[in-house]
């Protein structure tokens, strides 16, 4: 079983390095020239599903991994972006965001912690993992849940887990 997952492309907010978490940004277009290089890369994979976020840029996103076939395009909330709370629409650079970003259990302000987010993409994994058993399957997420699927196949210290950023637009692929 083969999870190919993909960061969504490029919006605003990601080329101006401000937290979208929960704001329901399209892609910029930056990010549908991305989307369409996804659709070359992607028409060639043999998915039989393709999961998403709900939010806007990643199901703009994950239309280039259905690429016109008769697969289906599910949306899970489990997928979205970690709730950035008081911080959404703040520049991500800003000091004492760190606290929150850098300190696993610790939540942004009215926001989510990465323990909260790690706790509904790991139930989301099991159950897809047991429910398209021996099946390729593409995931469309943010910059966070990327960050803690990529746990989930590989084992990752704190300091690698902090560093970790799956670019924008891009797949990284995983085998059960």
């Amino acid at each position: 079983m083969k999870f190919y997952v993909v960061r969504h492309c490029s919006t605003e907010y990601s080329e101006r390095k401000i937290h979208c978490g929960s704001t329901d940004a399209p892609l910029s277009e930056e990010g549908l020239k991305e989307r369409e290089a996804l659709f070359q890369v992607a028409k060639e994979l043999s998915i039989e599903a393709v999961f998403s976020s709900p939010l806007l840029r990643a199901r703009q996103t994950a239309e280039a991994l259905v690429c016109e076939r008769n697969i289906p395009l599910l949306l899970d909330a489990r997928l979205a972006e970690r709730r950035f709370g008081d911080f959404e629409g703040t520049d991500c650079a800003r000091p004492d965001g760190k606290i929150c970003r850098y300190n696993f259990a610790v939540k942004y302000p009215n926001g989510e912690s990465n323990l909260q987010v790690a706790a509904r993409v790991y139930a989301f994994l099991d159950e897809v993992q047991k429910n398209y058993a021996g099946r390729d399957i593409a995931i469309v997420s943010h910059g966070s849940a990327c960050r803690i699927i990529r746990t989930y196949f590989l084992e990752l210290t704190d300091e690698e887990f902090y560093h970790y950023s799956q670019p924008n637009g891009s797949m990284e692929v995983y085998e059960i």
